[in-house]
């Protein structure tokens, strides 16, 4: 991604945002699009971009755990750990997927050996009255899940092609 594909994807949105850099989210965003993840290049052409420097951009891209700075499977399956989610088996959700997922290290998530599944903790999918919930990529929330039903999910995403990194 480039600095100037960046600036042409802004400019046309810069008027909705008060402050110039309340553009760092959409920035982001859009630099992730194509492969699914930003490297270090892509954020510094993000600080370029938006008139930032590289280390708040970085702090920025790190907070969020939608913007991902490290390669991702092909599906990201995310656990809601928050309280409501947590009291009703969150904990025991995440511990069984990533060992059905064989992610070394459980509890904190990672991505399965094939690339294909990303399990990571999620801060609060706005879903409590329907906890424990996990959303895949971007779509709703699923909920109250079982770890039965999680399991199926995740046979469900192997059957189907992936989404373009975009769409996460």
């Amino acid at each position: 991604m480039t600095v100037d594909q960046i600036r042409e994807h802004l400019e046309p949105i810069r008027h909705e945002f008060a402050q110039e850099r309340s553009l760092i989210l959409p920035a982001l965003k859009f630099a992730q699009g194509e492969k699914g993840w930003l490297n270090r290049d892509d954020l510094a052409a993000v600080a370029e971009a938006t008139n930032l420097t590289p280390a708040y951009v970085e702090s920025v891209a790190s907070f969020y755990d939608r913007i991902y700075t490290d390669p991702t499977g092909k599906r990201v399956v995310s656990i809601c750990v928050t309280l409501s989610c947590m009291l009703r088996g969150s904990d025991e959700l995440m511990d069984a997927l990533c060992a059905r997922e064989g992610i070394a290290g459980g509890g904190h998530g990672g991505t399965s050996a094939d690339g294909e599944i990303m399990i990571q903790e999620a801060q609060c999918l706005g879903a409590c009255d329907r906890a424990p919930c996990v959303q895949v990529d971007s779509e709703a929330p699923v909920g109250p899940i079982t770890v039965e039903e999680a399991a199926t999910l995740l046979d469900d995403l192997r059957a189907q092609p992936a989404p373009s990194p975009i769409r996460r």
